[in-house]
């Protein structure tokens, strides 16, 4: 029988690029035995203010924000600034916990 347990699927961990390389983020950062959110998200948010666009993070974070703006505008009571605000943020979070 070629029956795979299902405690056998091994999780991917977030990816960093940094100088060229693509690697977990913990290991990014050098720091594999925290799991820390404020921590990975300033560290992110750092990497991501230094490196402009040219970092992997970026684009999608703005992209979120874009829908969110988009949204705001479609629903009432939101507004596009809380709504950017929003659709950035959750695709941040999303970045440092998939």
């Amino acid at each position: 029988m070629n029956h795979q347990d299902e405690t056998n699927e091994i999780e991917t961990p977030p990816m960093t690029a940094t100088e060229g390389e693509v690697v977990p983020t913990k290991r990014a950062y050098g720091d594999e035995g925290q799991d820390d959110l404020l921590g990975d998200a300033q560290r992110e948010a750092k990497a991501m203010a230094r490196d402009g666009m040219k970092h992997p993070a970026t684009k999608p974070v703005l992209k979120g924000a874009a829908i969110g703006a988009v949204a705001g505008l479609v629903l009432p009571l939101v507004g596009p600034i809380f709504g950017a605000t929003a659709g950035a943020g959750y695709m941040f979070y999303k970045r440092l916990r998939p």
